[in-house]
């Protein structure tokens, strides 16, 4: 009898010693194709882009908003810091109004 083989038992299939080519070749063959699908995918995103001139307007009026906004806020700040400026100038005590309780008394 043969070594690994009992009685009435088929002999254990040889397994090929693997070779470190084929899993060379099977990560080149997953780069590649990864690579074809990045390819594609970007061709068919690049083809389907809208063009850019149409929206070219909309642009154009964001901008002048955006651009009204930013004046519209800086007045704002300034308006509010010199008003804290001007509160902060003011040194006169605050008046104490009486309260009932102390119009009691």
């Amino acid at each position: 009898m043969s070594r690994g083989v009992l009685c009435g038992q088929l002999p254990l299939p040889r397994l090929p010693m693997s070779n470190p080519f084929r899993s060379l070749n099977f990560m080149a063959l997953l780069l590649a194709g990864a690579l074809a699908l990045s390819l594609g995918l970007n061709g068919f995103l690049l083809h389907n882009r809208a063009p850019a001139a149409a929206d070219y307007e909309d642009v154009q009026e964001t901008e002048a908003d955006l651009r009204l906004t930013q004046r519209l806020l800086a007045r704002c700040q300034a308006d509010h810091h010199q008003q804290d400026s001007l509160l902060a100038l003011r040194s006169a005590p605050p008046v104490i109004l009486p309260t009932a309780t102390a119009a009691a008394q």
